[in-house]
């Protein structure tokens, strides 16, 4: 009979327990290994804290956005002075209150459609917006454009002009509008947007109310 042979248990790991032995004991870390292990966390959130306090500060400085939508006042007469020299026309400069806000006034030379024109943008007392646009050099073309190709239903009297209404329902695609057409003294206007017809009567009594009282359009040829 062979020798018995004596095995180290150093030399190989103990086996995991089987069914029914009491488990293995967890490992144990010091104090001081727990706080080598901590202190990358640490670091950490005390770099995030000092960025914190560093960027605070300017987000705190930084205007606030206001809940209403930006209205810069515009001065409607300034402008028109402005592109009076260019305009074949009067450009109108209405007058409807002070619950009313110009945020925009623009001419636009008309380079791509090849009709000149003077172009408004008011915001009304309900929180509305219409855009006025005049002309003296329209033709039918750019007349659809500007009314979205919406056809004319009906008319209505506003400043002692026979307004062509054009109105557009809302739709999951499109917004409603309301488009106003008609000609006064030698220009042709449209009054564009999204407000009740009683602030679309009043802006356009304004426009028809400012051309009665400016001269005459000067004389020029279709380009």
């Amino acid at each position: 009979m062979s020798p018995s042979t004596t095995h180290d248990s150093s030399e190989h790991p103990a086996a995991a327990p089987g069914p029914g032995e009491p488990p293995q004991p967890l490992p144990r870390i010091t104090e001081q290994q727990a706080r080598r292990l901590n202190a990358p966390v640490q670091g950490m959130v005390i770099s995030m804290a000092v960025l914190l306090l560093l960027v605070l500060p300017f987000v705190w400085l930084q205007p606030r956005p206001d809940a209403q939508p930006y209205r810069p006042d515009v001065d409607v007469a300034q402008e028109a002075s402005h592109v009076a020299d260019q305009s074949p026309f009067p450009p109108v400069v209405p007058e409807p209150g002070e619950d009313w806000t110009a945020n925009y006034a623009r001419w636009n030379p008309g380079a791509a459609e090849g009709v000149p024109y003077w172009e408004l943008g008011w915001v009304t007392p309900q929180g509305g917006f219409v855009v006025v646009v005049q002309t003296s050099l329209a033709n039918p073309t750019w007349l659809a454009q500007q009314a979205e190709t919406i056809p004319a239903t009906s008319t209505r009297e506003a400043g002692g002009v026979t307004w062509d209404v054009h109105v557009r329902d809302a739709s999951p695609n499109q917004e409603a509008l309301t488009v106003y057409t008609g000609e006064l003294e030698g220009s042709t206007l449209v009054l564009r947007g999204d407000a009740p017809a009683a602030e679309l009567d009043h802006l356009a009594a304004a426009v028809a109310e400012d051309l009665t009282e400016t001269p005459a359009p000067r004389p020029t040829e279709q380009p």
